[in-house]
């Protein structure tokens, strides 16, 4: 069984550097709808047209810090001791952060934190998900460059 598990995980790394373009984004799922869409090596972004679009705050996205929104990051006292952005422009929700070509959650609150214990990652394979936040970062590795357009961010 074992060997049939590393066998089964192999097959799919080699599948992925098969079929991936040499780019890699991060899709940003919030209640089932992309809400942010960002490119890992230049950290170009698209904020998406939804309910939620003024809640995803990219300001510092030059830095490779996105926030987004959370269900249960609430209490950002944490964050706002380590963080004077986050406190001085009264954020609340998922903070990410985009560096060398990966994604990784930074802070997030949850019944036992384990959404920022995930290690960056930049592998179609290595989806970041909190589900007590209702937040799923997935890896596109399969997509062109020209298929993701920076131009139309809202703002």
């Amino acid at each position: 069984m074992l060997f049939v598990g590393v066998a089964l995980l192999f097959a799919f790394k080699l599948w992925e550097s098969l079929t991936s373009t040499g780019y890699a984004f991060a899709r940003v799922t919030y209640r089932d709808q992309t809400i942010l869409m960002i490119d890992l090596n230049t950290k170009e972004y698209k904020v998406y047209d939804t309910i939620y679009k003024d809640q995803v705050i990219v300001t510092r996205a030059n830095e490779g810090i996105f926030y987004v929104p959370g269900s249960t990051t609430t209490d950002m006292s944490a964050l706002y001791d380590v963080d004077s952005y986050a406190r001085t422009n009264n954020i609340v929700g998922v903070k990410l952060l985009v560096e060398d070509g990966k994604i990784q959650v930074l802070y997030q609150e949850s019944p036992r934190n384990i959404c920022q214990l995930q290690r960056p990652t930049s592998s179609s394979l290595e989806p970041l998900v909190c589900l007590p936040n209702e937040l799923v970062v997935s890896i596109l590795t399969n997509m062109e460059s020209e298929a993701f357009v920076p131009d139309s961010v809202l703002e």
